[in-house]
C-alpha cells in the first residue's frame, strides 16, 4: 500500500477503483498537522454553528421578544422564581411553601436547583433568564457537535452540517420551549464527545476524564428525569460503539471513574430526588394504557410526517399527529442520515459504530410508537425506569441526535473519499429505496387530506438530494457537497419558521402580566385555591387566574398544585382520596373537590380564599362564602368566614383557637402560643402546611416529635404552659449530599490538573 493524498492508504475495490483510507487503524484518531492556512476553516465551523444556533434561538434573546409557552409560565417559571428568590436570599432552595400547602423543592429534579446554569437568574428577570439559558444551551449543543464530529475525524463542512441538523431539527426546537428538557438534551453531544475522547487513542486521559465527569454532573443536575434517562441510553450506546472501535478495554475503567466522580459531584441533587421519589404517590411510572395515548406516542400513520416535516406553514403538532411527535429531520437530513448509517455499516473498520447507531435509531423510533409494538413492551418489562416516561414519542429525540451525527459522517464520507459514481449509487440505493416506500405510504394519506401541496416538496427535495449524492465524483465533489449543505440548511430553515418557538413567541414577558385580583392576596394569611378555566391560548387569563402554579408568580400560597411529579406526595394523594369518590391524583386538587365547598370543610383544609371566574355559579359552588372587593371584570376573590387561622390549637375540651404563625423563611415556621393565666392544659397544634420527612419541631427550645395528626398537616402536641413552637425543614440527605458533591467536584479538579499520561 502507498500513502494517499490525505495522509491515508489507498486500497483497491473489487472493481479496481481506488478509495482513500486513513492511516490510523481505527480511522477515527484526532486529525493533526493542519497547515496555518486552514486554521480559519477550523474556526469557521464552530463559529458558523454558533451563529446558526443564535439565529434559531433569536426569539429567546432579541430585545422585545420572549418565548412564553404554557409550561414556561405555569410550571417552569414558578419553579425558577422560587429557586432564584431563595438563592438570592442566601438559602438553599429546599422547600416551596407556595404550592401543595408546602412541598419539597430541591427534591423535584425538574427544578434543578443545584444546576450552575441557574446563575443566569441572578442577572435577569425570570422569563428573560430562562430564555437566555435556553439560547446558550442551543449554542453549546451546536458547538460541541462540531467538536464531536471532528474527534470522529470529520473535516469541513461535515461537522458544520451535523451541528445544523442537531439544533434545527423539530425535536430539539420543540424541546427548547420545554425548559427542563432542553437544558438536559443540549449536553448530549458534549457527553458523547467526552466518551469518545476517553475511549479512543490519542487523548490526554486525565483531562478528558475530568471533562467527562463535569459534563456527567451537568446532565444529572440539569432537569427533566426522562430526558436524563434518554441521555443515559445515548451515552450507553455510544460507549459500546467507542469501546469496539478503540479496542482498549482498559479505558472503560477510565470512563467508569469519570462518570463515577460526575455522579458523586451531583450527589446532593440525586439524594434529594431519591428521597422525594420515595415520598411520592406517582413514582411507580405509567401503565401501558397511559403510554399508548395518541397525545403521548407517535401514531404509525403519522411517522412520515413526524420525521420529514414540511416546508409549508403548517401546525407542527397537528401535522405530526401530536406535539410530542415532532421530530422533523427533513427529507434531506433523513436521507443523509440513512446514507451515513449505510456507509458506516459498509465500512469494515467502522462497522461497529454503524451497526450500533443503526440499532439505536431503529429502537428509539420504534419506542416512540409506544406500546403498539412488542419491542416497547419488552423494554417496559425489562429495562429499569423505562416505565417512568411521560411521553413515549420523546424517544424521537434519541433518533434525531444519532441522525444528526450520521448526517455529518455521510457528508464527510462523500467529501473525503471521493468515491466514484457507481459506488455512491450502490450506497444510495438503500436510502433511496427506503424513501420511496416512506414517501408512498405518507403520500397516500397526505394526498387525500392536503393534496399535492405537502408531498411535492418532499419528492422534489428527495430527487435533488439523490442527484447531488450520485454527482459526487472527483471533479464535482466540491459543488455536490456545497449543494447538499444548502439543501439541508434551507429545508430546515424553512421548517423552523413555523416551529414551536415561532408559535410561542410573545412581545410581553410573563413577569410583566397583570396578576389580577388574586395579586392582592400576597402576604395575607390563609391558603388559596382557584376555580378558573383552562384557556390554553390565553396567557394573560391563565396568569391572573392562578392556573396552578402561576400563584407563585404573585407570591400567594395555595393548597393546590400542577404537574408536580414527585411533588404529588402520598399525603396529598390521600387528601384527594378523602375528598373525591373517584380521585385523579395527577390532576389539581380543584378537579377533585366536591361540587359544593362548604365553609367548614374549607376551614379544615386551611382554605381562606377562593379565586373564581365570574362565569361560574358561586352560589352553588361556594355556599356561605363572602365576596370581597378584590375583583375585576373576570375574577372575584371569595373569603371563608369560618376560617380560623393558618395555625390552630385544639384544647382538651374541644375548643379551637387560632395561633399566630410567622413564616421566617420557606421551611422555617415560628408559632406564638398564647398562654392564658390560670389555664394549664395540654393542647394540639395544627399548622395548615404539609408535613414531610425532614421536618423537625422544638417547643420552647426543646426538641419535640411531630404527631401523625390527620396525615397531611404539621401537628405538634403542646405541653401545658408552652409558649413558642419552631418548625424547621432539614432533610437527612442534605449534609451527606453536600459532602459528596464537594468530594466529586474536588476529584474533577484533581483530574483536570493531574499531569497528562503518555499517549497510547
Amino acid at each position: 500500500m502507498e500513502e494517499g493524498p490525505e495522509g491515508g492508504e489507498e486500497g483497491q475495490t473489487g472493481s479496481g477503483h481506488r478509495l482513500t483510507r486513513p492511516a490510523d487503524p481505527t480511522r477515527l484518531r484526532r486529525l493533526s498537522g493542519w497547515r496555518p492556512t486552514e486554521r480559519s476553516r477550523r474556526l469557521g465551523e464552530p463559529l458558523g454553528a454558533a451563529l446558526v444556533a443564535l439565529w434559531l434561538s433569536r426569539s429567546f434573546w432579541l430585545p422585545g421578544r420572549h418565548v412564553v409557552a404554557f409550561d414556561t409560565f405555569a410550571y417552569s417559571g414558578p419553579n425558577y422564581r422560587v429557586t432564584m428568590d431563595q438563592w438570592r436570599a442566601g438559602r438553599i432552595p429546599l422547600w416551596n411553601d407556595l404550592i401543595f400547602g408546602g412541598v419539597t423543592h430541591a427534591g423535584n429534579p425538574q427544578a434543578g436547583v443545584f444546576s450552575p446554569t441557574k446563575v443566569i437568574g441572578l442577572l435577569a428577570d425570570t422569563n428573560r433568564a430562562m430564555n437566555l439559558t435556553v439560547a446558550l444551551h442551543l449554542v453549546l449543543m451546536a458547538v460541541t457537535t462540531v467538536f464531536l464530529l471532528r474527534r470522529l475525524g470529520a473535516r469541513p463542512p461535515a461537522a458544520f452540517v451535523a451541528a445544523v441538523v442537531m439544533v434545527a431539527n423539530g425535536a430539539v426546537l420543540t424541546r427548547s420551549i420545554q425548559f427542563e428538557q432542553i437544558i438536559v438534551l443540549a449536553w448530549a453531544p458534549a457527553l458523547l464527545w467526552g466518551i469518545t475522547v476517553v475511549l479512543l487513542p490519542g487523548a490526554r486521559r486525565w483531562r478528558a476524564m475530568a471533562a467527562t465527569g463535569a459534563v456527567t454532573a451537568m446532565v444529572l443536575v440539569a432537569g427533566h428525569p426522562q430526558i436524563v434517562y434518554q441521555v443515559i441510553v445515548l451515552a450507553t450506546v455510544w460507549t459500546i460503539a467507542m469501546a469496539l472501535l478503540g479496542r482498549d478495554h482498559r479505558r472503560l475503567l477510565d470512563l467508569a471513574a469519570a462518570v463515577g466522580v460526575g455522579a458523586l459531584a451531583a450527589s446532593v441533587h440525586l439524594l434529594a430526588a431519591v428521597s422525594a421519589t420515595r415520598d411520592s404517590a406517582i413514582s411507580t411510572g405509567r401503565d401501558l394504557d397511559e403510554l399508548a395515548s395518541p397525545l403521548l406516542s407517535t401514531r404509525p400513520e403519522f411517522l412520515a410526517q413526524s420525521l420529514l416535516g414540511s416546508v409549508r406553514n403548517v401546525n407542527d403538532g397537528m401535522f405530526a399527529g401530536g406535539f410530542e411527535s415532532i421530530a422533523h429531520l427533513g427529507v434531506a437530513g433523513s436521507f443523509l442520515a440513512v446514507l451515513g448509517l449505510v456507509v458506516l455499516v459498509a465500512d469494515p473498520v467502522r462497522r461497529p459504530l454503524g451497526i450500533t447507531m443503526a440499532v439505536a435509531v431503529t429502537l428509539s423510533t420504534v419506542w416512540a410508537l409506544g406500546p403498539r409494538t412488542p419491542v416497547f413492551r419488552w423494554a417496559y418489562d425489562v429495562l429499569p425506569g423505562f416505565d417512568l416516561a411521560r411521553g413515549s414519542a420523546r424517544w424521537l429525540g434519541v433518533t434525531t441526535v444519532f441522525g444528526a451525527i450520521a448526517v455529518g459522517l455521510a457528508v464527510d464520507s462523500l467529501a473525503r473519499r471521493r468515491p466514484d459514481v457507481r459506488r455512491v449509487a450502490r450506497l444510495a440505493a438503500v436510502p433511496t429505496g427506503m424513501f420511496v416506500g416512506v414517501l408512498v405510504l405518507g403520500a397516500l394519506d397526505l394526498v387525500v387530506v392536503s393534496g399535492a401541496a405537502i408531498v411535492v416538496p418532499w419528492i422534489v427535495t428527495a430527487v435533488l438530494v439523490v442527484v447531488l449524492v450520485v454527482g459526487v465524483a472527483p471533479r464535482t465533489t466540491g459543488y455536490a457537497i456545497v449543494g447538499l449543505v444548502l439543501v439541508v440548511g434551507l429545508e430546515l430553515a424553512a421548517t423552523s419558521r413555523h416551529s414551536s418557538i415561532a408559535a410561542t413567541t410573545s412581545s410581553i414577558a410573563f413577569d410583566d402580566l397583570d396578576p389580577g385580583p388574586g395579586g392582592g392576596l400576597a402576604g395575607l394569611p390563609g391558603l388559596t385555591i382557584a376555580f378558573t378555566d383552562d384557556a390554553w391560548d390565553d396567557t394573560a387569563y391563565l396568569v391572573a387566574g392562578f392556573r396552578p402554579n402561576t400563584n407563585v408568580l404573585a407570591g400567594v400560597a395555595t393548597l393546590d398544585g400542577y404537574d408536580g411529579g414527585v411533588q404529588v406526595t402520598e399525603r396529598f394523594a390521600a387528601l384527594i382520596e378523602r375528598l373525591a369518590p373517584a380521585p385523579e391524583i395527577e390532576l389539581p386538587l380543584r378537579n377533585n373537590l366536591p361540587p359544593a365547598i362548604g365553609i367548614d370543610l374549607a376551614s379544615d383544609l386551611g382554605l381562606r380564599w377562593v379565586l373564581m371566574d365570574d362565569r361560574r355559579d358561586a352560589e352553588a359552588l361556594l355556599p356561605g362564602w363572602t365576596s370581597t372587593e378584590m375583583s375585576d371584570d373576570v375574577f372575584t376573590v371569595w373569603e371563608n368566614p369560618a376560617w380560623i387561622g393558618d395555625a390552630v390549637m385544639t384544647e382538651s375540651d374541644g375548643l379551637v383557637r387560632p395561633a399566630g404563625l410567622d413564616t421566617r423563611a420557606p421551611g422555617h415556621l415560628v408559632i406564638d402560643v398564647e398562654v392564658e393565666p390560670g389555664v394549664d392544659v395540654a393542647r394540639t397544634l395544627v399548622v395548615h402546611r404539609q408535613t414531610a420527612p425532614g421536618w423537625t419541631a422544638t417547643v420552647d427550645g426543646r426538641a419535640t416529635e411531630l404527631m401523625p395528626g390527620d396525615g397531611f398537616f404539621l401537628t405538634v402536641e403542646l405541653p401545658a404552659g408552652a409558649a413558642e413552637v419552631e418548625l424547621h425543614y432539614r432533610p437527612r440527605w442534605l449534609l451527606p449530599g453536600i459532602l459528596g458533591s464537594l468530594a466529586g467536584m474536588a476529584a474533577i479538579v484533581a483530574m483536570a490538573v493531574f499531569p497528562a499520561t503518555r499517549r497510547r
